[in-house]
């Protein structure tokens, strides 16, 4: 219900989060996932994030298309076709809430070993992005958040951050809606969700200019380390609010 005081809750986490999405290009499922099964059931919290991730991600675009790295953009892409259909699939019959605590430990451990530089630099290629893609349209599809994933591989190629935040924030506009789709064909979307998500509208564009704001000041090392602790500490967060 619009106005009641899961609809403010809802509010402020979709500031914060569109927040930290003008900034890093991320951000906005790893923040609202969480934030969102506070006050709706795990289904509800990961169509609305989607939904909203799509707004949020078109209205940085127009600021950043420029700086999107299309052939990588390509293969993620490309990847993601197949994790989507698997993702729905998990969705519909599984547990949301456990897979999200198996998919914070996996993130947590990557986030880690990229921290301590246990893997080797400059994994690229078509297929290391395909497979990467690919399991950024399961975890869409599944639970709302393709971004570990994608972010993580990125910060391991050492991505400018310009063209890291342009990429992935392209990539969640690519794959989202692919996602929806297929979730409308499966009938689990509901009017109700798409007319709160409608109301949070104003504060998706509050947390753009805000970010928009900030991301200027902040310095390409500061960007590149502070990504995977930042990966680490929200997927940390999201492991103990669903446990607990």
């Amino acid at each position: 219900m619009i106005f009641s005081v899961s609809w403010f809750i809802a509010a402020l986490a979709v500031t914060l989060a569109t927040i930290l999405q003008a900034i890093t290009g991320f951000g906005t499922a790893l923040v609202l996932v969480p934030l969102l099964v506070l006050v709706y059931d795990a289904h509800t919290a990961v169509i609305m994030t989607m939904f909203i991730s799509i707004c949020s991600s078109v209205a940085l675009t127009g600021r950043v298309y420029k700086s999107i790295l299309k052939p990588v953009l390509r293969n993620l892409f490309l990847g993601s076709i197949a994790g989507i259909p698997l993702g729905a699939f998990v969705f519909l019959h599984f547990d949301v809430m456990r897979l999200k605590i198996a998919i914070a430990l996996v993130t947590m451990v990557f986030a880690l070993a990229l921290i301590l530089g246990w893997i080797p630099r400059r994994t690229a290629g078509f297929w290391a992005e395909a497979a990467t893609g690919a399991c950024g349209g399961f975890l869409a599809a599944s639970v709302g958040m393709p971004g570990p994933p994608v972010v993580l591989f990125l910060n391991h190629q050492d991505v400018p951050k310009e063209q890291f935040r342009a990429t992935t924030t392209a990539y969640g506009i690519l794959v989202y809606p692919i996602g929806l789709i297929l979730l409308w064909f499966l009938q689990v979307l509901e009017k109700q969700i798409i007319w709160m998500v409608l109301s949070l509208l104003p504060f998706i564009l509050l947390g753009q200019v805000l970010g928009c704001g900030i991301f200027p000041r902040v310095s390409q090392g500061l960007f590149q380390r502070g990504v995977p602790l930042l990966v680490m500490a929200i997927a940390l967060y999201t492991l103990v609010t669903t446990v607990f």
